[in-house]
């Protein structure tokens, strides 16, 4: 198989349903805090991505984003924070795009440019990389059932990597192959260095669900 025909299967087999909801187990380590939390995940493809993070039943922050926003609900301080979309890539290194965060939350690959990349067979798995670009990238899928495994993300000129370990396959509701446990590493130049891990269960697809983001009005603006 050449990079080419890799690119056409993975393409064909992407997970990309219109509406997605799950559960998630979510714990947090950097070097100021660690935290565990669950959190309610709601999707619509190419509109929106909503998060709701609780800790013994009470709701910790609020989170949406939109095609050019980001906006999150501070619970604890009454606080809110409006940003672009650049906001995630300088603050954690994340893809800021809200198709690309799509695709993290769903276990798809994240091709910012698949023009460069090249392949390299090693053993049970393919290795794609792509060399050159200012972001580099790195995707290990296995060569049966082409799952992916591994995704490394490096923007070296602003200092940021993202490394995502996929874990735990399984069906979906509509027998697709899923990434129940997920492994981030985040490095960036601002917040320095971070591990999240996703368990995730109750998943949904093509199920609409209620979405709602409302900032009270006692809330002040987030420096």
């Amino acid at each position: 198989m050449n990079t080419e025909v890799l690119l056409r299967q993975l393409a064909r087999q992407k997970f990309q349903p219109e509406w997605f909801s799950a559960r998630a187990v979510i714990d947090y380590d950097d070097s100021s805090q660690s935290f565990s939390a669950s959190a309610t995940i709601r999707m619509r493809r190419d509109s929106l991505l909503w998060l709701s993070i609780k800790k013994l039943g009470f709701e910790l922050a609020r989170v949406q984003v939109t095609r050019d926003s980001v906006y999150v609900l501070d619970r604890i301080n009454n606080e809110y924070t409006i940003e672009g979309l650049d906001y995630l890539s300088e603050s954690f290194g994340l893809p800021a795009g809200l198709a690309q965060l799509q695709d993290v939350i769903l276990g798809n690959p994240v091709f910012l440019d698949s023009k460069g990349l090249k392949m390299e067979p090693l053993g049970p798995s393919y290795h794609l990389m792509g060399r050159g670009a200012p972001v580099e990238s790195d995707y290990y899928i296995d060569a049966d059932g082409l799952m992916l495994r591994k995704m490394a993300i490096s923007d070296k000129k602003n200092g940021h990597q993202v490394n995502m370990l996929l874990e735990e396959y399984g069906e979906t509701p509509d027998n697709k192959n899923f990434s129940y446990l997920r492994r981030l590493e985040m490095d960036s130049q601002y917040s320095g260095k971070a591990k999240v891990s996703m368990k995730f269960s109750k998943l949904e697809t093509e199920v609409p669900k209620s979405i709602r983001f409302d900032i009270p009005d006692r809330y002040t603006r987030a420096k």
